[in-house]
């Protein structure tokens, strides 16, 4: 359960049109999550495991502590926000090793509190959970065992869908696919997955607002995967209800396809877009009633 310290609310409480936007790609609350169902305690047989996979990492010199929990407890389940800064643990899942304290789930956990809570109500992929956090930093800075996907801002604050048992193979990009013209980038992916940001990977800017838009997926020679040649534009432009779309029907590959919630249109939002066909009333691939469009990089 969330603890308020203050007076402030959770900031995700007051989402509006973009937490509509955004609900497909990373976290917005639904409803008030029941009251965990369990306890949680400290377990030096899984601490043990915390950093195993990395090169020299130990528990102690990672800031790592242990615990196994029972139910649906958790051990950052009772974060704080005060003055709206979220304070608490972050927490990686684990396989319980044997011989643990308990028979319930592991956890590596932050021993220090950092500047993100764990949100119980935030809508992310099946085995991810979500955390909010203040500042730049990626919860993965905070605990290596943690991967997550791209943040997403929301209101000051910027949420995160993590796990700490591995999220679905990323893409790899390639500079050199030739089918891409000048100002879009090559991604090779498994098929079913889109290139995301956090790909580029910690040496290539994992910064939380530079978004990849990418257009409908062209099949790869490479059997099981698929070829993108994608739009970076940096940041998401402001105001805008237009959003990637990989499903809008009749929309080839190699064409963008976009859902837009308000009346605003893909070129005003991305500059470099051309729509020449017209909207069409439709559903956006998170089920929610859109206006699609097919449209196409121009070149500069």
């Amino acid at each position: 359960m969330v603890q308020m310290t203050t007076s402030t609310r959770n900031p995700r409480a007051a989402d509006g049109l973009a937490s509509l936007l955004l609900v497909g790609l990373l976290g917005a609350c639904t409803t008030t999550p029941l009251a965990p169902n369990g306890t949680c305690v400290q377990d030096l047989t899984v601490q043990a495991t915390c950093g195993a996979n990395i090169d020299g990492g130990t528990p102690a010199s990672l800031g790592l502590t242990g615990y196994s929990c029972t139910g649906t407890a958790r051990p950052d389940d009772h974060p704080t926000y005060v003055q709206g800064v979220p304070q608490g643990m972050i927490c990686a899942d684990q396989a319980t090793p044997d011989g643990g304290t308990s028979t319930g789930n592991g956890y590596c956990c932050t021993t220090p509190t950092t500047p993100c809570a764990y949100n119980p109500v935030a809508i992310c992929g099946a085995g991810t959970y979500g955390y909010q956090c203040r500042g730049s930093i990626r919860p993965e800075s905070f605990n290596v065992e943690l991967t997550c996907e791209q943040g997403v801002p929301d209101n000051g604050l910027i949420d995160y869908c993590c796990s700490g048992t591995g999220l679905t193979p990323g893409c790899q990009e390639k500079d050199t696919l030739a089918s891409c013209v000048a100002g879009l980038t090559g991604w090779l992916c498994p098929t079913g997955v889109l290139p995301r940001g956090e790909d580029l990977g910690a040496n290539k800017s994992r910064a939380d607002n530079y978004y990849l838009l990418c257009p409908v997926p062209t099949p790869s020679l490479q059997s099981g995967y698929d070829t993108f040649c994608c739009y970076p534009p940096a940041t998401v432009p402001p105001h805008s209800s237009c959003i990637q779309d990989t499903t809008v029907p009749g929309c080839a590959p190699g064409r963008f396809g976009f859902a837009c919630y308000g009346n605003d249109k893909p070129e005003q939002s991305y500059l470099p877009m051309t729509c020449p066909d017209p909207g069409v009333p439709g559903t956006s691939y998170q089920g929610y009633p859109a206006t699609l469009y097919c449209c196409d990089f121009m070149a500069g």
